[in-house]
């Protein structure tokens, strides 16, 4: 005969399923450290999403969602909204759309020139037109 709180605490211990060993490697290895112990539903629907996006994308979505919350994540199943709003995983072969050109004008690093240097080659001029004057 077993108590209540010895049973309450067995199920508080996260049991992670052997398909999620990888995805809660990568999304730890991150940094990102958060409480595992889903419910068995739970467990079935990261099942179906990491045959759906795969476990690469549901990590890199993992990280990411972390990153951008400033409270901090304390249990995957703050995950699980973002995961079900994934694309499926692209199918094998897919080549990646190419990037748009970049408008951004490349700096001329030839001759590095600071406002200092600028500043010098003004007073130079400024200075080289008053002896011309005089």
């Amino acid at each position: 005969m077993s108590d209540g709180r010895s049973e309450r605490a067995r199920d508080a211990v996260a049991v992670i399923p052997e398909f999620a060993r990888p995805l809660v490697d990568q999304i730890t290895a991150a940094g990102v450290l958060v409480a595992w112990n889903l419910a068995p539903a739970e467990w079935f629907l990261v099942d179906a999403l990491a045959k759906r996006s795969g476990l690469d994308m549901l990590a890199a979505a993992a990280v990411q969602a972390a990153a951008r919350n400033r409270k901090g994540v304390s249990h995957a199943r703050y995950f699980l909204r973002a995961w079900q709003s994934l694309p499926p995983a692209p199918a094998l072969g897919t080549v990646p759309a190419a990037a748009p050109a970049s408008n951004v004008i490349p700096l001329d690093r030839a001759q590095p020139r600071g406002r200092v240097a600028e500043s010098v080659d003004y007073l130079a001029e400024a200075l080289a037109a008053m002896e011309a004057q005089q």
